[in-house]
């Protein structure tokens, strides 16, 4: 029941928040994923439905290039466990040091896009909360963010399209220790064709790194995808809820690029995952 609530919740502040991207003042960045995953590179038997969420919706502070906002990320699953069932959730500020540079071409114009933040957290579970007691609750993080996409809205179809997602933070405790005080960095490219009528075919891989040597902080995961987005041309000059929905299928190895899992459930090496991805305001 309190997973339900806090999924209504959350629909509502996603709606929210589209009603008022359109406004000058106000700005929503969001995005949500479901999807079936085989291992989830988390062990070989996961097998289970994952939902992932997050949202920024706050205002733009005069004529800068800065932004305050509230935040939260959530994840949501059919497992029990508690790091799959939670929400985050705070304030933040985020500042564009290069919003107005133009770029000469698709090699530097991904430079206006780059933002450095600052996010105090906290967390609440939705399922099997006492298992996760020990943890701390309170995380402090900051870092650069950066999202990016080339030849996506207005084609040229004899071109590849990109995509890039990269988060570079340090975090006080990472809601796993109180002493955790490290760095975590993700990588997530994407290259791929247009096959024609929404359909895109893409190779991805998606890394994650930190000075610490938790396999989980150390694994890359590559392979090829295909996603359908079947309303992104009709939407091209607006913020529609719709404009980037896909639907999509990937197959992916799996490495890992320190220890590996003592465990030999959660030493994986593929995944196979499909569902649904969309956002709005990025």
């Amino acid at each position: 029941m309190r997973l339900k609530f806090s999924a209504i919740g959350l629909l509502v502040i996603w709606l929210a928040g589209a009603a008022i991207a359109e406004q000058q003042l106000f700005f929503a960045d969001l995005w949500n994923s479901a999807a079936y995953y085989g291992t989830n590179i988390e062990r070989k038997s996961f097998n289970s439905i994952l939902a992932r969420f997050e949202g920024k919706l706050g205002i733009n502070v005069v004529d800068l290039p800065l932004q305050a906002y509230g935040v939260y990320y959530g994840v949501a699953a059919q497992s029990n466990d508690y790091w799959d069932n939670a929400i985050y959730y705070g304030a933040g500020l985020r500042f564009r040091p290069l919003a107005g540079y133009a770029g000469s071409n698709w090699t530097d114009e991904w430079l206006r896009d780059l933002k450095v933040y600052y996010e105090p957290l906290t967390a609440t579970y939705l399922k099997n909360a006492s298992s996760g007691e020990a943890n701390p609750r309170q995380d402090t993080r900051y870092g650069l963010d950066l999202w990016h996409e080339w030849n996506l809205d207005n084609y040229n179809p004899a071109l590849p399209w990109g995509e890039i997602w990269s988060n570079l933070s340090f975090r006080s405790t990472n809601f796993a220790q109180a002493d955790f005080n490290s760095y975590i960095f993700y990588f997530q490219p994407k290259l791929g064709w247009h096959l024609g009528r929404g359909i895109e075919t893409y190779l991805k891989t998606d890394i994650t790194s930190s000075p610490r040597n938790d396999y989980w902080l150390n694994v890359a995961d590559y392979g090829v995808g295909l996603r359908f987005e079947p309303w992104r041309q009709m939407y091209l000059n607006t913020d529609n809820l719709l404009k980037k929905f896909k639907m999509f299928i990937e197959v992916l190895g799996v490495s890992y690029l320190k220890d590996q899992p003592a465990d030999s459930t959660k030493n994986v090496t593929n995944d196979v995952r499909f569902g649904i991805d969309f956002s709005l305001g990025r």
